[in-house]
């Protein structure tokens, strides 16, 4: 399943923290984009650091250019700040090799201090679990800190879901998806998550050696931009999986499932998150007979799949151009919704939202055309 963003992430080779082994559903539509942080200005363009030198190759300077965030950023007491560093921590090929105190584990747990009620900070903490360990996750703890301030996010409950499946306890599950199905919305924590790690990027002043290295035509707004969203990428949870695996399939006439289940897919085809969207999408369109509703469905994919491709056209110029990338990383700030961040640039470009009547969309793996 890809993210739009990776238009983006594929210029440059960032390590992402690792999926967990479930595999995701796959969404009609076969790309998503990435949201962004505050909308600080751009980080001054600033002459090598004191670390850096010239007999660094392009890797090295990278490598040393992240120590460096890491390391500023470990220095904060906020828990944005830890939490970013603890990602970044964890893309880290040599992160073995750096003081306990600077690698995941124990910027994660500061992060929980700092935030102990902050849902992003428990959402990745699961992440982390996962990672770990693709059964039984999240742990028992993390489940219950993130029901706890976060019970109103139907993406919660699907956690809870996978690690009843895993647990095999069929009753606990369906209670999950019951409680998913009741709750207000639907939130993958993306945009967020983006917006945190991008915001925290800004900690060091990117050098011209830095974006050198990087071999691609990126300003300093469009490589934070692009780690940002590759690290975010990486935070991969089973709970697509989960609902593919209780829902898909399902009896037609065990009425109340299907309808919990198309009411947790209609959450996620309204949150702010394109790939839940499509995975929302694609669920409704599995289940739904014919008729208005599956019309409906299919309509709105196409529309997203219209909107996804033509980000991806747009995807060199957005990592290259400062004024575009803050159209983006401004629209995620300022709503938290990795969907007004596609639709804000689309907007600004004079792109139509939707597309002509003889369009279609892609084959899945194919290049998007207009």
């Amino acid at each position: 399943m890809q993210r739009c963003i990776l238009f983006l992430t594929a210029l440059l080779a960032l390590p992402a923290l690792a999926q967990t082994g479930a595999p995701a559903p796959e969404p009609a539509a076969t790309t998503e984009a990435a949201p962004a942080a505050a909308a600080s200005p751009a980080p001054e363009v600033a002459p090598a650091t004191a670390t850096t030198t010239p007999e660094m190759t392009p890797e090295q300077r990278l490598t040393q250019f992240h120590h460096d965030q890491i390391n500023l950023l470990a220095l904060h007491g906020d828990a944005g700040s830890l939490l970013a560093a603890a990602l970044m921590a964890g893309t880290d090929a040599e992160g073995r090799n750096r003081p306990p105190a600077l690698q995941s584990p124990a910027l994660l747990k500061r992060a929980q201090t700092a935030g102990a009620e902050n849902a992003l900070v428990w959402w990745v903490t699961a992440a982390f679990d996962c990672h770990e360990s693709n059964k039984n996750c999240p742990l028992p703890e993390t489940l219950q800190k993130l029901e706890s301030i976060d019970a109103e996010n139907a993406a919660v409950w699907t956690l809870s879901l996978w690690h009843a499946q895993q647990a095999k306890d069929a009753p606990a599950a369906r209670a999950a998806l019951a409680s998913a199905a009741q709750a207000k919305n639907y939130n993958d924590h993306f945009g967020a998550l983006i917006d945190d790690i991008y915001q925290a990027e800004g900690v060091l002043p990117i050098s011209t050696e830095v974006l050198n290295a990087t071999g691609q035509n990126v300003s300093a707004d469009g490589y934070r931009l692009i780690s940002a969203a590759g690290i975010a990428a990486g935070v991969a949870l089973p709970g697509y999986f989960a609902l593919n695996d209780i829902c898909k399939g399902t009896d037609p006439s065990d009425t109340a499932l299907v309808a919990d289940c198309l009411a947790v897919a209609q959450k996620m085809e309204l949150s702010g998150s394109i790939n839940s969207q499509n995975a929302g999408l694609s669920l409704k369109m599995a289940m739904l007979p014919a008729g208005p509703e599956l019309d409906a469905a299919r309509a709105r994919q196409r529309v997203l799949s219209w909107q996804t491709s033509r980000i991806s056209d747009l995807g060199d110029r957005l990592a290259a151009e400062p004024a575009l990338s803050r159209v983006y990383t401004q629209a995620l700030n300022e709503s938290g919704d990795e969907s007004a961040g596609v639709l804000a640039v689309l907007r600004s470009q004079g792109v139509a939202l939707e597309p002509p009547v003889d369009w279609h969309p892609p084959h899945a793996g194919s290049t998007p055309k207009p």
